[in-house]
C-alpha cells in the first residue's frame, strides 16, 4: 500500500484560546475559570499565567501567515466564551465576535479551513460561581451561546466541535483538583458528567436549527488503558479508569447510553427525554490522542483509579522505552487501536483527529534553527499508525497536529513546548522548527515524509 492519504484529506493544526492568545483583560474580555486558577499561588508551575501567552490575540495574522506558508488547509481553534459573552450570559462583547470573525476572515484569505471548538475549558468565571458544569441550568445557556456562534460564524465556518476533551476537564477539574476549577467532589463531578453530555445535546440541536449545513461533533481524548501492573487490584482499577475516561462521555453521545457501571451513579441526575437529547445524529466524532495510559488502583483517589506517575511505570523492565518531554510512552500501536476501537464500537462514523503532538525541551542553534528531530519522529510514526488504519477502513478525515506554536500549557506553565513553530516566551519572536517543513513537505506531497 502506498504512504499516499486521501486525495480531500484535511491537514491541520490546533490551538486553544487560553494558551496562545492573551489579551486577557483586553476589550472587554470577561474572567474564566482559567484566569482564576492561574492567579491562585501553588497551581500553575512557577505561578505562570496566560495573561499574555504567546499574544495571537494581537499577531493572529502573522501566525496564520505561517500556516499557509507550511501548507496547512485547515485550522481548529477554541472561542473563548468570556471574550464573547463577558459573563457568560447576558449582553454579547462585539470586540470578541469582531477578533474572531478576523481570525475566520484571515483563514479564508488563505484558503484555510476554519474549525470552531466551542469549549476549551475556558468557562465564564461567574457561571462557576453558580455551580459550572455541576448546575443544570449550564445545559441552557451553552445551548444560548452555541446559537450565538452557529449565527455569527456560521456562514463561514462549517465544522463546529462542542467540547475539547470532556473526561480531562471533568476528571481533573472535579475529581483531583490538577486543573481549573479545582475540585475534589465527586458529587460535583457526576452532575458535571452529565450536565456535559446534556449540554452536547442541547448545543448540537441549537446549531442545526441556525444552519442543518454545518457539520457537529465533540472531541473525546481517548485511549487504551492497560493495567500498571499485573496486581488485580490494578485490573479492576483499569476497567473503572476506562469507563471515566474513554466512554463516560463516547457511549451516550454517539451510542445513546451510559456505561453500565455508570448508570446507578448517575441516575438522579436523568430526567426524562435527556437521553434523547444527547444521542444525536453526530457529523463526525473528533479523537485527541497521545498515549495509552497505565492505570493504578488508587483509594485516595475519588475514582479509585487514575493513570500512573512515571516513577510507578516499570520501565525497568523495558530499558528502551522512549519517553516525550511529558514523560509519556511513544506507543504508535496504541492510537491504531484507538482509531479501530471508534471504527469497529461507535458506528464507523467520520474520524476527525483533532489532536495529536509531543513535547521536547527545544532549543534554537546556533545557525538560528530548531532541529526538532525527535518530534519528526514521532509524527512519522504517529502517522504511519494513521495511514495503516485508513488502510483498514478507519473513515479518517483530518489530522490536526498539536499544537501549532509553544504556548501555555495549563498547569505546566510554559516548561513543555509542543508546538511545530517556536517561540521566544520573551520576545515573542515565532522561529518555525524542523518539524514545521516536515509538515510542509507532508502537506505538498499528501505523503509522509521518509527523512
Amino acid at each position: 500500500m502506498s504512504n499516499d492519504f486521501p486525495k480531500d484529506f484535511l491537514w491541520g493544526s490546533a490551538t486553544a484560546s487560553y494558551q496562545i492568545e492573551g489579551a486577557a483583560n483586553e476589550d472587554g474580555k470577561g474572567k474564566s475559570i482559567w484566569d482564576t486558577f492561574t492567579h491562585t499561588p501553588g497551581k500553575i508551575k512557577n505561578n505562570e499565567n496566560g495573561n499574555i501567552a504567546v499574544d495571537h490575540y494581537h499577531r493572529y495574522k502573522e501566525d496564520i501567515s505561517l500556516m499557509n506558508d507550511a501548507k496547512f488547509n485547515s485550522y481548529r481553534f477554541s472561542i473563548s466564551w468570556p471574550r464573547i459573552i463577558p459573563e457568560g450570559t447576558g449582553s454579547i462583547n462585539q470586540k470578541g465576535i469582531d477578533f474572531y470573525s478576523k481570525v475566520i476572515d484571515e483563514c479564508l484569505k488563505y484558503n484555510i479551513k476554519p474549525f470552531i471548538t466551542l469549549y476549551h475549558w475556558d468557562l465564564p468565571q461567574k457561571l462557576q460561581d453558580t455551580g459550572g458544569w455541576a448546575n443544570r441550568d449550564i445545559t441552557k445557556i451553552f445551548s444560548d451561546y452555541s446559537e450565538i456562534i452557529a449565527k455569527k460564524f456560521g456562514d463561514r465556518c462549517k465544522d463546529f466541535i462542542t467540547f475539547n476533551e470532556p473526561a480531562v476537564f471533568s476528571i481533573h477539574g472535579y475529581t483531583d483538583g490538577y486543573m481549573a476549577p479545582g475540585y475534589k467532589n465527586k458529587e460535583k463531578y457526576l452532575a458535571a458528567v452529565h450536565h456535559i453530555n446534556l449540554s452536547h445535546g442541547e448545543s448540537f440541536q441549537a446549531i442545526k436549527s441556525i444552519s442543518t449545513k454545518i457539520n457537529v461533533g465533540c472531541t473525546l481524548n481517548m485511549a487504551p488503558c492497560i493495567p500498571a501492573t499485573d496486581d488485580k487490584k490494578d485490573k479492576v482499577a483499569t476497567k473503572i479508569f476506562d469507563t471515566h475516561w474513554n466512554r463516560s462521555y463516547a457511549n451516550p453521545m454517539y451510542l445513546g447510553k451510559y456505561p453500565d457501571l455508570l448508570i446507578d451513579d448517575l441516575s438522579k441526575y436523568i430526567k426524562q427525554d435527556d437521553m434523547k437529547i444527547i444521542y444525536q445524529k453526530n457529523d463526525f466524532i473528533g479523537l485527541n490522542h497521545y498515549q495509552h495510559i497505565r492505570v493504578k488502583a488508587d483509594e485516595n483517589h475519588l475514582l479509585k483509579a487514575r493513570g500512573a506517575f512515571n516513577d510507578e511505570l516499570p520501565f525497568g523492565l523495558n530499558n528502551d522505552a522512549k519517553l516525550t518531554f511529558m514523560g509519556w510512552e511513544i506507543v504508535p500501536d496504541a492510537y491504531y487501536d484507538q482509531i479501530m476501537d471508534l471504527k469497529n464500537n461507535y458506528g464507523d462514523p467520520d474520524i476527525y483527529l483533532t489532536e495529536n503532538g509531543c513535547a521536547y525541551p527545544d532549543k534554537i542553534d546556533k545557525n538560528g534553527e530548531v532541529q526538532d528531530l525527535d518530534r519528526i519522529d514521532y509524527f512519522q510514526k504517529y502517522l504511519g499508525a494513521v495511514k495503516k488504519a485508513i488502510d483498514h477502513g478507519a473513515k479518517v478525515k483530518s489530522y490536526f497536529a498539536w499544537t501549532f506554536m509553544d504556548n501555555f500549557e495549563w498547569a505546566l506553565g510554559f516548561e513543555k513546548r509542543f508546538g511545530i513553530v517556536h517561540v521566544d516566551f520573551k520576545t515573542l519572536k515565532r522561529t518555525p522548527k524542523k518539524s514545521y517543513y516536515f509538515f510542509q513537505k507532508l502537506i505538498k506531497n499528501n505523503s509522509i515524509p521518509t527523512n
